[in-house]
């Protein structure tokens, strides 16, 4: 917990820029090299959870950081923001991944699972920082 305390704003700035690349490069990669995960197992949407949850927290913590003044106002203009493209990131992936010309193909429940993920992430942030932050000021 040590670490979390001595980042900064910015850091999560770049943790998150870092983390979105990750998720377009994961997407880049052919499916053929993962022949051994069984597709009923819902690992892979597990994944498409996790990325994304971690794809929003990064970004909200950068963009609304919960120590900064007026953060339920920060909260509404630029969380706002990163749910729309959270939103479009998410479908993007997908529409993305269809057009590779490598072997990999779009799967609506992939889209789901980012969507549970982003927005399991996006209430989590708001119930946790922004709740606290009104409840604290009132």
């Amino acid at each position: 917990m040590r670490l979390l305390s001595s980042l900064r704003t910015v850091h999560y700035c770049l943790l998150a820029m870092l983390w979105t690349a990750g998720i377009v490069l994961a997407m880049s990669i052919p499916t053929g090299n993962f022949s051994r995960i069984q597709p009923e197992l819902g690992v892979d949407k597990g994944v498409h959870v996790i990325l994304f949850a971690g794809f929003g927290l990064l970004w909200l913590r950068g963009l609304c950081p919960p120590d900064e003044e007026g953060l339920s106002r920060c909260f509404r203009r630029r969380g706002g923001l990163v749910f729309v493209a959270g939103v479009l990131f998410a479908a993007g992936t997908e529409v993305y991944q269809y057009l590779l010309p490598i072997q990999r193909m779009a799967d609506p429940y992939d889209v789901t699972a980012d969507l549970v993920g982003f927005v399991v992430a996006f209430a989590g942030y708001y119930l946790y920082h922004v709740r606290r932050a009104n409840r604290m000021s009132a």
